[in-house]
């Protein structure tokens, strides 16, 4: 049977989910990191501004968009695919749910922003 153009495979969309998670806190990191930076010379206060925002505004809305994706990319895995060992959809599960209590204690274990 033909499927139609605009359906994904699952295994190839819950696959997705879980690498633009991990991307996403990628860039998360990566900005807030860029946020600390130090510039040699005197800065305007508007560029100091937007660097400092990049800490704490977007590094952790990609940080905290990562880890939805990557919890709900787990979950699914472990729902959608039914071809894999049980054991393995367990492990997933677990995984899954320790990435949520990762994300429910506080975003400062995730970035160490206060």
């Amino acid at each position: 049977m033909m499927r139609g153009p605009m359906f994904m495979d699952r295994r190839r969309l819950v696959g997705l989910m879980i690498i633009l998670g991990l991307f996403l806190l990628l860039v998360g990191a990566m900005l807030t990191d860029l946020s600390r930076t130090r510039v040699a010379g005197t800065e305007p206060p508007e560029a100091i501004a937007a660097r400092e925002n990049l800490g704490l505004v977007w590094g952790p809305l990609a940080g905290h968009w990562g880890m939805f994706f990557l919890v709900f990319g787990l979950l699914a895995a472990a729902v959608f695919m039914e071809d894999i060992d049980v054991f393995a959809r367990l492990f997933l599960i677990i995984l899954g749910f320790l990435a949520l209590l990762l994300i429910l204690a506080s975003s400062t274990t995730i970035f160490g922003v206060p």
